[in-house]
């Protein structure tokens, strides 16, 4: 069965879970492919074994700093200009949740403008853990990036095990400048439960079940 052509181009596929085989890894991918997945993310580590030139249908993103956030600035620089050298055409960043929280605006700015400057040539996107963060901290951070705009925010929830729900997305939807879309980290169980992340303002999903989008689970 073919995915409706909306969710799949919607969608970035997950290659996250520390734990996978380059062999689980490389099995997984080839199967998005015979699917028509366009998009999928991986650590550095993945995107070295999996040579994304050797897919040229696909577009990759590496993952920065995942999942702590908490690598020093020049670390998180050298992962970014990694991930461009081994094929990536975008980056997720995950942002240091300690100047979130502290509400150090200058730090903040400092490090959100310095990963959208670093590599001109790749999409970075920010992930933020939205769970763990209280009203003053996020409505700071919503401030910041009216000037220091990703071309996607991640909400997370917990330590990035449990997706946000729509609910979640549609609020930070709301807050955010028009101009910064939103991925959702999501976990749908088929392509209906897929679409209320859409309908909530989601402008992608990433998921490492993006063939529950196919067809409902069993």
């Amino acid at each position: 069965m073919t995915p409706p052509p909306s969710l799949m181009d919607r969608a970035e596929g997950s290659l996250l879970d520390p734990r996978l085989t380059h062999a689980e890894a490389s099995a997984r991918l080839r199967s998005w492919e015979d699917m028509g997945l366009a998009h999928v993310i991986a650590p550095p580590g993945l995107l070295a074994t999996l040579e994304p030139e050797a897919h040229p249908a696909v577009s990759f993103a590496g993952a920065v700093a995942f999942p702590s956030g908490g690598s020093t600035l020049a670390t998180k620089r050298m992962e970014l200009l990694e991930c461009l050298r081994l094929g990536a055409k975008a980056a997720t960043a995950v942002l240091n949740p300690g100047l979130i929280l502290s509400e150090d605006a200058p730090a903040m700015e400092k490090e959100m403008a310095a990963l959208l400057s670093t590599a001109p040539e790749l999409q970075v996107r920010f992930l933020v853990d939205v769970a763990r963060v209280p009203e003053g901290p996020m409505t700071l951070l919503l401030r910041l990036l009216k000037s220091c705009r990703p071309a996607y925010l991640l909400p997370a929830d917990g330590v990035y095990s449990v997706p946000c729900g729509p609910a979640e997305v549609a609020r930070l939807r709301d807050r955010l400048p028009r101009r910064v879309r939103v991925m959702a980290l999501a976990d749908p169980r088929g392509p209906e439960e897929a679409s209320s992340y859409f309908d909530s303002g989601a402008d992608m999903i990433c998921t490492a079940r993006p063939e529950r989008l196919v067809e409902a689970a069993p």
